[in-house]
């Protein structure tokens, strides 16, 4: 593991935002946050690394690939500086220690939450007889396996399930794979003997499991059912078909408690849609239940939104917080990615692209920044040091010798070249 302490090219921060140091000019694509605001973490788009940010010490981790073949990615994070997800394998990724350990053998479990006191960790595992995997929590990286709810119950055929976000108090968010490979929403919840679970297919009233149901067509395509830190809110993505070859993509807020749903349908002749496209798709929640995320589309522009708890609509994010001026500059180079909010709303935390202003040519590249919202607008922040323009990639090669796009991502080995010289090796899968 590389570890360093960030002292380089200190500057001063846009009202609030702070932008990760990236001391090997990787380019930081910061995914998730710590509940409590403390850690972020990520993984390098020009290297295959992950890495964590504490961003009251200002130090920096990078935990690199296991192998030059292996994918690395983190999925959530405790409040401790433990993260999981996979490097190659399954993965823990402990700030602490600045150590990775992996668990099992290559497409055998997949590590993607962890309880915010970092003792539960869920997922699935690849070994059983559910060819889109068996749903589990992991107890010192032994699954046990969650039950899944009948066919008949569900009303459409189950190819497996997997759990995606869990609360201190084991409440499990997750979803089943259904015969259209969408990802309809689901619940565990811990029974009264504290060791078993029972399903919640909360989203069985509104998904229609064929073309011709008479249930209102809204399929939610749950990849990202994260749950706030205390469990109560649960962000969804949602699809609603309008017509024979037409939907609506869009978010949704659920109440665990009671539950609520609240949808958000967007208009696409409204203002903030019309240059950018009205997808609509959120990636966190608070313990308040205010929703971040991006809309524009999954292939076009990706500007930031906030939906706070009774707010009818979302927001722009870089309207929401105008004084935070970076935000708009994000959203001017179309790729703007909130992706994690602390359990109290303080911190929203995300990635970008962003232009280089020292270049004489076009380009740029991704980097991660965090946004204080309660942030003194009369005083000057100080950020965490970026990246010096020196460490920007100049160059890159393919393993043939043959020169590509500076930002280009090719599969197999890299050659970069950065600004002040160096040279980096790196594989993409």
């Amino acid at each position: 593991m590389v570890a360093m302490m960030a002292t380089s090219s200190a500057m001063m921060a846009q009202n609030g935002i702070t932008e990760i140091p990236d001391p090997e000019g990787v380019e930081l694509m910061g995914t998730t946050l710590s509940p409590n605001g403390k850690f972020f973490g990520g993984v390098g788009y020009g290297v295959n690394e992950a890495w964590i940010y504490d961003m009251e010490s200002k130090k920096f981790v990078a935990f690199p690939a296991a192998d030059p073949g292996a994918d690395v990615q983190i999925k959530s994070m405790a409040d401790n500086g433990v993260a999981v997800g996979w490097n190659g394998p399954a993965a823990t990724f402990d700030f602490a220690t600045e150590q990775c350990t992996q668990f099992g053998e290559n497409g055998q479990y997949t590590f993607l939450g962890i309880s915010p006191n970092g003792k539960l960790i869920v997922g699935a595992h690849y070994d059983g007889d559910d060819s889109q995997g068996t749903p589990c929590i992991f107890n010192e990286g032994t699954p046990v396996d969650l039950p899944q709810p009948s066919d008949k119950f569900l009303g459409a055929t189950s190819s497996g399930a997997t759990a995606l976000s869990v609360s201190n108090d084991s409440i499990i968010s997750g979803y089943w794979v259904d015969d259209m490979a969408t990802r309809p929403a689901l619940l565990w919840a811990p029974n009264r003997d504290g060791k078993t679970f029972m399903p919640y297919p909360f989203s069985r009233p509104y998904f229609a499991a064929t073309m011709g149901s008479t249930l209102p067509f809204t399929i939610f395509s749950c990849d990202q059912t994260v749950m706030s830190a205390n469990g109560k809110y649960l962000v969804i993505n949602y699809e609603q078909l309008t017509g024979e070859w037409e939907a609506i993509q869009s978010v949704a807020r659920y109440n665990t408690e009671n539950d609520s749903l609240e949808l958000f349908t967007p208009n696409a002749e409204d203002e903030m849609f019309v240059n950018s496209g009205s997808q609509v798709f959120g990636s966190a929640v608070s313990d308040e239940g205010t929703i971040i995320g991006f809309y524009g589309g999954l292939f076009g522009p990706r500007l930031g939104f906030i939906w706070k708890k009774g707010d009818e609509s979302i927001k722009a994010l870089a309207s929401e917080f105008p004084k935070a001026t970076l935000l708009a500059d994000y959203d001017n180079a179309a790729f703007n990615v909130p992706a994690a909010i602390s359990a109290d709303g303080r911190y929203i935390a995300g990635f970008a692209y962003k232009e280089d202003p020292t270049s004489d040519e076009l380009g740029g590249g991704y980097v991660s920044w965090v946004l204080d919202t309660q942030y003194d607008d009369t005083d000057a922040v100080e950020s965490a040091p970026s990246a010096d323009a020196a460490n920007k990639v100049v160059a890159r090669f393919t393993a043939d010798g043959k020169q590509v796009q500076k930002d280009a991502k090719v599969r197999g080995f890299n050659m970069m070249l950065m600004r002040n010289g160096k040279a980096i090796k790196s594989f993409n899968r």
